[in-house]
């Protein structure tokens, strides 16, 4: 498969009250072309940050990218300057926030908004502008575009508005999408709707798609691949169906206990034990110790190395090392 984009050992660090916050300590992966990537772990993960890191959202106040590379198409985005990543930044590499209300700016109409994305990356007449924002918001289920398109953000509901988001990261036919939570400020019904909306488009358009959520049930209906993150870094990566089926992780083990099942009566659903621990400091212990069932003496002592389990799958775990050296023999 043609890979787009592929990140290398990145770190992205915060710095407050003189500590450094490893917020993304070494994260590595691949997006291919057309293909489904999700980031999942619980808030505080560093998932969001990897996204940020990606497209240069940060605020450097209090945020660095301290090492590493971003390659798209083996240009590395974090040595461009600014003009040369606005080029790529909307056009090329757009973003779904996760929150429409903030996104959305309340005294423009939608029309506008999505029009500047075209007016910035592409050279076309107002006359086509005005029919590829009608396109555009048709392709994402609004209703009368032609008159829609002249609404402000506040008279549209959050699904509607959401909808916008989308438009507005699909205006210049990106090469990748990452999409933030998209669904997370939405109910049940209209969360359906915006995934549908999504995987149809990924299907037309043959783009690369970034997904960041905390709900592995989206996860199982939307994604190729899985990278699960814990404390700043991945802890297990590989096909969906080869996380769904067999987990190695203790970590991502514990987070599909806690999906609820239709086939088990429970009066108490499963949660692990603990909070994600703020890390101040170079790791050098297992990362998920605090809250493992499994730990022993060597998770105290250093930290593992993401392990090789065969098909892609991959998991950093002490525990997995004899299951590796196993892996390498056949």
């Amino acid at each position: 498969m043609e890979d787009v984009l592929t990140v290398n050992n990145l770190k992205t660090y915060y710095y407050s009250n003189n500590k450094k916050v490893p917020a993304v300590d070494g994260v590595s992966f691949c997006l291919y072309k057309g293909e489904v990537l999700g980031i999942v772990g619980e808030s505080g993960c560093g998932k969001s940050t990897v996204a940020r890191s990606i497209l240069d959202l940060l605020d450097k106040s209090y945020t660095k990218v301290e090492a590493g590379e971003i390659l798209f198409h083996g240009s590395d985005l974090l040595r461009l300057n600014a003009k040369q990543l606005n080029r790529v930044r909307g056009k090329k590499i757009s973003m779904i926030f996760q929150n429409p209300q903030a996104a959305l700016n309340p005294v423009y109409t939608v029309g506008d908004q999505i029009s500047e994305v075209l007016q910035i990356h592409e050279k076309m007449s107002k006359k086509d502008i005005k029919a590829r924002v009608i396109e555009l918001l048709r392709l994402v289920g609004i209703p009368a575009p032609e008159t829609r398109l002249m609404d402000y953000p506040h008279q549209m509901s959050g699904g509607m508005q959401q909808r916008i988001v989308i438009a507005i990261a699909l205006a210049c036919n990106p090469e990748v999408v990452i999409a933030d939570e998209p669904t997370t400020a939405l109910d049940v019904t209209i969360q359906a709707q915006i995934l549908d909306l999504m995987t149809r488009i990924k299907r037309q358009s043959r783009m690369g798609m970034i997904l960041i959520t905390h709900n592995m049930g989206v996860v199982a209906e939307m994604c190729d691949r899985v990278m699960v993150m814990y404390g700043g870094a991945v802890v297990e990566e590989g096909a969906t169906t080869d996380i769904f089926a067999s987990p190695s992780h203790p970590y991502t083990q514990g987070l599909l206990a806690s999906i609820p099942s239709i086939e088990e009566d429970k009066e108490e659903l499963y949660s692990i034990p603990g909070s994600v621990p703020r890390l101040t400091a170079p790791v050098t212990h297992c990362r998920f110790a605090g809250r493992c069932p499994h730990t022993f003496g060597r998770c105290e002592e250093s930290e593992p190395p993401l392990m090789d389990l065969g098909k892609g799958h991959k998991a950093k775990c002490w525990l997995l090392e004899n299951k590796t050296e196993k892996t390498r023999d056949e």
